[in-house]
């Protein structure tokens, strides 16, 4: 047996033990939105079911267990899901998601999109941004394992995380608040208020505000001649810096027991500051949570959100439902490239350049715009009948634009130029219509056999998008001198330009077009049998498909589609008196035309950039199989535990890429066999254990320590696992580095690490007031997300990562009212 294995085998065995010496009560185990019955009520197949009848792999949380688990956004709530991890993206302030080793790193953008759907409201969100990763006010998060692609449709190709509001209560005041403070300064305040207006109108108002001061300091300055030190960044706004605000109001409105209309609007605004990747192997006399940085930090991002969903009883057993959403995502963010990887020597070359060459980098969102509008339209039985059935429409349209610069220079940034590119998408637009169908048939009162069909059909289209590059094109050798007409770069000139404008305006420069559009369509499928195999124990079986649409590339080229095909088998029961809630899934998935996107870098023969481009391509697809355990246990009315953990194996088919953090785009013999790969982001093995006891004091108060534990074997952190890989090239060209799979696996590789939390909270005697000290990443462990490298290949390479939040520390007070 491995190491890897015996590790798991023991927990989940450990988990099982502790549960089983359990005693007689009445409280059900603590989760979301409890059912009169003590379960937990879930709208995983777009119909309130428990999560025990539901013969889906779905992991929920209510608001107050979300609290517990100090969860405020998507990337805090990774840890508790099994097979559910996370990346973080800099310049775009994105968080990517990926699960049962399957999502994509790039889908952020126009460029791409996501894997994992996410849906507010049941209403899809189309872009990781915003207050769709924020969790405040919650009635429940959903996560969904497995192809969602019958009732949740595009993109919910491997699951679909669901956020579902607070929603108003007709004849009730009720709200609360609650302020944190914690180490780097942070400080925080969230609240609700329920507001009843009339018996048929209610009102909700929640908000959140959540600040620190970030947790990469800024290294001094470098003291060399002829370096201008006023180019660096010393003070301000610190990179990892949080500043996010959001408002959302609520209407309920319920004029006869036929009809209601719940109608929300949300507000988000983010003025913190993007990750960026720190040196895996810090400089002597710098620490790793410091960074040297000519580019300073900024972001300017917000969302708006419109959301509407009107229920009408048409007959006793007939409901027809409109579920309409419009939301903007926009803004502007600043982030520094190139890190600090190469610092300045103060030396120039031959002919004039500042060394080293091509050192500085700073990406510059100028201004982006996401529009996006969806429409569905669903006729659904209702009540207790032998078919359950659900028929539905569905239209969204997506509207983007964005202007995305890069400039690169040598030395650092007041070095002599280097490269620079201008890559603007002035209406990129997505079209996406569906109908849909899904029908359960109770054979008899413990056997029940779904059927589902979605037929989807995606159109997607650039219009006047524009590549603005620099190439040199009819600059005379004194232009291309340094500080000549031709040295310019874009460093964010002229903002409001056209690309036929830019290329006018910045002498050396030229365009190329990426008019394309493309169009697919797909019919995806879900079969299932579940059975009551004995009181409280529930078993299913399905196969289901997911579908994600082909991709439009910077080059005016298309990718094609991808689809995955899932195998899957479930257990859910509870037992010893429903005091253990135990739910087993095993899985096996085949992915077909995988999207892989990546940064290619091009250099002519004198190492210099010529272009630098994403390019998305598509293996002959992976494999994916694994086991996931959820265990609740309650085993007196004092101790609670829950635990859940991951078994998984990930493969990656035929895939021939270039590694474009190491390698030259523009070379034959750059390109890597990547058959056999892992996939990112999927460790063997992962587990999280949480316990919390009760301590009774004589006035009625509880006080309640609860400490959670999280644990990972190793896991890639891209697809490319390392550079030692065994089906690189065996007779390496002389164009190339000479010394190609010698940087080793450990700098794209995540060590297996522990991650622990812990509390300790008092509760008031009416339960109206809390008071929690907390600390969270006790261990204060280098976790990576991500794994880059730069200086390559015209020199060895510095390897970087984004990193989770170091050590933290803090106080929550909350009052019900």
């Amino acid at each position: 047996m491995t190491r890897n294995a015996l590790i798991a085998s023991t927990a989940l065995a450990t988990a099982m033990l502790i549960a089983a010496p359990v005693y007689a009560q009445d409280t059900a185990p603590q989760a979301a939105a409890p059912a009169s019955d003590g379960d937990i009520i879930v709208t995983a197949t777009r119909r309130e079911t428990t999560l025990q009848s539901t013969p889906i792999a779905v992991s929920a949380f209510g608001q107050a267990q979300l609290d517990k688990q100090q969860v405020k956004d998507v990337t805090d709530l990774a840890r508790f899901v099994p097979s559910l991890q996370f990346n973080q993206q800099g310049d775009q302030s994105a968080v990517l998601l990926t699960l049962r080793g399957i999502g994509n790193d790039s889908a952020y953008t126009e460029v791409a999109d996501p894997e994992v759907a996410i849906y507010v409201d049941g209403i899809y969100s189309p872009r990781s941004q915003g207050a769709s990763v924020l969790m405040y006010d919650m009635e429940r998060v959903e996560v969904l394992r497995g192809p969602q692609g019958t009732l949740f449709g595009r993109n919910a190709t491997v699951g679909a995380l669901s956020l579902i509001s607070a929603k108003p209560k007709l004849g009730e005041f009720e709200g609360n608040v609650e302020v944190t403070g914690g180490n780097y300064d942070r400080l925080g305040i969230r609240g609700a208020i329920n507001l009843p207006i009339t018996d048929t109108l209610a009102a909700r108002i929640a908000f959140v505000a959540d600040r620190h001061d970030g947790f990469a300091d800024f290294q001094p300055a470098p003291d060399i001649d002829g370096i201008n030190k006023s180019a660096f960044v010393t003070r301000g706004k610190k990179y990892y810096a949080a500043d996010q605000k959001s408002v959302r109001g609520s209407l309920l409105w319920q004029p006869s027991d036929k009809f209601s209309w719940n109608l929300s609007a949300e507000g988000f605004w983010d003025t913190g500051a993007p990750v960026i990747g720190l040196l895996q192997t810090p400089r002597a006399g710098t620490k790793r949570w410091s960074t040297l940085s000519d580019t300073a930090p900024d972001t300017d991002r917000y969302s708006a959100a419109v959301r509407s969903t009107m229920n009408y009883d048409v007959t006793d057993g007939i409901q027809v439902s409109y579920i309409a959403g419009w939301s903007r995502i926009g803004g502007s963010t600043q982030t520094d490239a190139d890190a600090g990887a190469l610092p300045p020597t103060g030396q120039k070359d031959a002919a004039g350049n500042d060394l080293p060459l091509g050192a500085f980098g700073e990406n510059r969102t100028l201004s982006s715009r996401y529009d996006f509008q969806s429409h569905e339209v669903q006729l659904k039985s209702s009540g207790e009948q032998t078919f359950d059935w659900i028929l539905g429409a569905y239209y969204s349209h997506e509207k983007n634009r964005i202007r995305f610069d890069i400039d690169q220079r040598n030395g650092y940034r007041d070095g002599t130029f280097s490269w620079a590119g201008s890559f603007i998408q002035a209406n990129r637009q997505i079209d996406s219509r569906a109908v849909f169908g899904q029908v359960v048939w109770h054979a008899t009162d413990a056997i029940r056999v779904t059927g589902g069909l979605r037929y989807t059909s995606d159109k997607k289209e650039d219009i006047g998008g524009r590549n603005v590059t620099y190439s040199g094109a009819g600059c005379t050798p004194a232009d291309l001198a340094p500080g000549g007409a031709c040295q310019g770069g874009i460093f964010g000139a002229y903002p409001n330009a056209t690309a036929q404008e830019l290329v006018a305006l910045l002498p050396g420069f030229s365009i190329s077009s990426n008019d394309v559009k493309g169009k697919w369509n797909k019919l995806t499928y879900l079969a299932r049998v579940d059975a009551d195999i004995a009181e409280d124990v529930l078993g299913y079986a399905s196969i289901s498909t997911g579908f994600k649409s082909g991709n439009i590339q910077d080059n005016a080229g298309l990718t094609d589609p991808e689809t995955l095909t899932n195998y899957e088998v479930g257990l859910k029961s509870r037992f010893l008196d429903r005091m253990v809630t135990l739910n087993l899934a095993a899985y096996y998935s085949d992915f077909k035309g995988y999207q892989v996107n990546q940064a290619v870098t091009f250099r002519d023969a004198q190492g210099n950039v010529v272009r630098s481009q994403i390019v998305t391509q598509n293996a002959d697809g992976a494999k994916a199989y694994g086991l996931e355990a959820e265990l609740t246990a309650n085993f007196t009315p004092a101790d609670r535990l829950q635990f859940s953990g991951t078994l998984q194996k990930t493969k990656l088919d035929d895939l021939e890429s270039v590694d474009g953090r190491l390698y030259d785009g523009g070379k034959q013999s750059s390109i890597a066999q990547l058959k056999g790969n892992e996939l990112a982001h999927a460790p063997r093995f992962s587990a999280t254990i949480s316990y919390e006891h009760d301590f009774e004091l004589a006035s009625g108060a509880t006080i309640t320590p609860r400490l959670t534990t999280h644990y990972e074997t190793a896991s890639w952190l891209s697809y490319f696992n390392g550079d030692a890989n065994p089906f690189v090239n065996a007779n390496l060209p002389a164009d190339n580095m000479p010394d190609r799979g010698t940087n080793g696996t450990d700098w794209d590789r995540q060590k297996a690490y522990f991650r622990s939390d812990a509390a300790l909270r008092f509760t008031a005697p009416d339960g109206n007031y809390t008071v929690e000290a907390f600390v969270q990443n006790i261990e204060n462990g280098r976790i990576r997300t991500n794994a880059s490298a730069f200086g390559a290949p015209r020199y060895d390479p510095v390897f970087l990562s984004n990193l989770q939040a170091p050590r933290t520390w803090g106080v929550r007070a909350k009052a019900n009212f």
